[in-house]
């Protein structure tokens, strides 16, 4: 139960994906490379994994090793700041940016601008960030319950992780999301969501509350996640998919 996302986001990317695996495909803030190894399974030739945790890419890459070592002739891997990708103008065919711009807080247009910038014309970007709704449904299980929950809803700031390791995060409203991405000069051709039950499932399993049947109903659960993702009304993400 805690990674019911994934297989939405990969759902996201067959659709997203071009039908020439030569095109050159870029991962911002893609650091484990959960949502990278879709793409080097497929067939894709080049692929750029970018994340300011070096770590976290030195694991990947061994992870990348372990399951097959020819990906690894077919993937790149940077440290750096997404406010500054080390990347020429329109290069990329495909962009993703998941779970990744809304660290950069005030800075979040910078990273937005930066992908663009990469991109060639025509090219497509897969964005998504956590919504309004997901920020406090996160305080409210696990940063603090209602008052936390409250103070969000108040402040409009939000805060990950334990005391003494806690970073600052930005949330958007759907309209606001839509809004940067157009004055950023992007035309949305798609619009979804992350299913704020993938929260609610993975809380509830960390408190032995779903049943001892519930890991053997992980397919339907994720069928359930991915059919949320395109129809449902309560996100803890919005996705979108935008053109250059």
């Amino acid at each position: 139960m805690t990674a019911l996302d994934t297989p939405v986001y990969h759902d996201y990317l067959r659709e997203f994906a071009p039908d020439d695996q030569d095109k050159l495909v870029v991962d911002v803030g893609g650091g484990d490379g959960r949502n990278a190894i879709p793409w080097l399974q497929w067939g894709f030739k080049r692929v750029v994994v970018m994340d300011a945790t070096a770590a976290a890419l030195s694991r990947f890459r061994s992870r990348a090793l372990a399951e097959n070592p020819e990906w690894v002739e077919r993937l790149v891997l940077i440290e750096c700041d997404a406010r500054r990708l080390p990347l020429a103008d329109d290069m990329a065919d495909r962009v993703q940016a998941i779970e990744a711009l809304y660290y950069l807080n005030e800075d979040y247009e910078k990273g937005l601008a930066e992908c663009r910038r990469v991109m060639r014309p025509q090219a497509r970007l897969l964005l998504a960030d956590r919504s309004h709704e997901g920020a406090l449904l996160t305080r409210l299980l696990y940063y603090g319950g209602v008052g936390a929950m409250l103070e969000t809803a108040r402040s409009r700031e939000m805060w990950d992780g334990e005391d003494g390791h806690r970073v600052r995060t930005r949330f958007l409203s759907r309209e606001e999301l839509h809004g940067l991405v157009m004055a950023e000069g992007f035309k949305i051709v798609e619009t979804g969501g992350i299913s704020a039950f993938s929260l609610l499932l993975s809380f509830l399993s960390k408190l032995d509350r779903l049943g001892p049947e519930s890991e053997a109903q992980l397919a339907p659960i994720y069928q359930l996640l991915i059919s949320l993702a395109h129809t449902g009304c309560f996100s803890r993400c919005h996705v979108v998919i935008a053109e250059k």
